[in-house]
Formats: structure tokens, C-alpha cells, sequence
């Protein structure tokens, strides 16, 4: 079997693009609040300078992790890489694969843990899971998780 390795798809790079905008608007607001006359607006926009500011550091944080963020289907094992550390899976070691709406729990011989979207987009009412980069072609979120069943020998349960 080939090695795959699944990242967040393409999708999250609008994590960047907010994460800038709400960059630049902190600047507007805060040089606003050093310019205007009133010490209540200048309050208000401070205020809104540091609250900017500190939703475009979540959303920057947020788009790196994702970005340094995969899984890598090997011959053997799954491995996990975030920012920090690497989690290694045998196949041998999934007992059950089970899929909760746009979540995976993976159960092992000891312990689990889950797979879920990194965002989701929404349109109105509907919310759809991002998808993966499957060695560099866009695929649906649940492909990763088919995948690992198929892989780990176990049949994918829908909860």
C-alpha cells in the first residue's frame, strides 16, 4: 500500500485571509482611537483595536495549526501529526471505526480518539465539513475515515 497523507483542505486558507483582515482593522481602530476627540469613542475604539487583534491571533493560531496538521496512512499504522508531537495507531490496534454526524470515533484496544473537520463552511442553515487534501487532490471529509476502515479491517458503524 502507498503512503497517503490527508491535510485540511484548501478551504482553510480563509483562515489566513480573515486572520489579516481582522489584523488591519485593529490598526484602523487603533490609530482611530489615538485621532479622535472624544474620550468615549476613543475608549470604544480601543476597545475594539484589542478585541480585533485578539480574534485575528486565534484565527492566525488556528490556520497554522490546521497547516501543520495531517494524517499519514502507512502500511501498517496511522500517524498523527500536529504541532508538537506525533501519535502513531497500529491498524491492528482499531477494534471499531464509528461516525457521529461529522465526527469519527475511533476505538482502539486501549483508549480512543476523534477525527473531526478542521472548520466547517455554512451557508444559511446548512454546515458542511471541510474535506481533506488527499496527497494533494481535494476529497470529501469522510474518505480519510472510509480509508482507515478499510485499512484497520473494520466496518465503519453509523451512530
Amino acid at each position: 500500500m502507498e503512503i497517503v497523507r490527508y491535510r485540511p483542505g484548501e478551504a482553510v486558507r480563509w483562515l489566513r485571509t480573515e486572520a489579516d483582515a481582522l489584523s488591519k482593522g485593529a490598526k484602523d481602530h487603533g490609530r482611530e482611537a489615538v485621532q479622535s476627540g472624544d474620550f468615549k469613542q476613543r475608549i470604544g475604539k480601543a476597545a475594539t483595536a484589542a478585541a480585533e487583534m485578539g480574534k485575528g491571533a486565534y484565527t492566525r493560531l488556528l490556520h497554522e495549526r490546521a497547516q501543520a496538521s495531517e494524517y499519514v496512512l502507512q502500511e501498517d499504522r496511522l500517524d498523527i501529526v500536529e504541532p508538537g508531537r506525533i501519535k502513531t495507531v497500529l491498524y491492528s490496534s482499531i477494534k471499531a471505526i464509528q461516525m457521529r454526524s461529522d465526527r469519527a470515533i475511533v476505538v482502539l484496544e486501549s483508549g480512543t480518539f476523534l477525527i473531526r473537520p478542521f472548520a466547517h463552511l455554512t451557508a444559511g442553515r446548512v454546515k458542511v465539513p471541510i474535506g481533506w487534501s488527499r496527497n494533494g487532490t481535494e476529497v470529501p471529509f469522510e474518505l480519510l475515515v472510509e480509508e482507515l476502515a478499510a485499512r484497520a479491517d473494520v466496518r465503519l458503524e453509523e451512530v
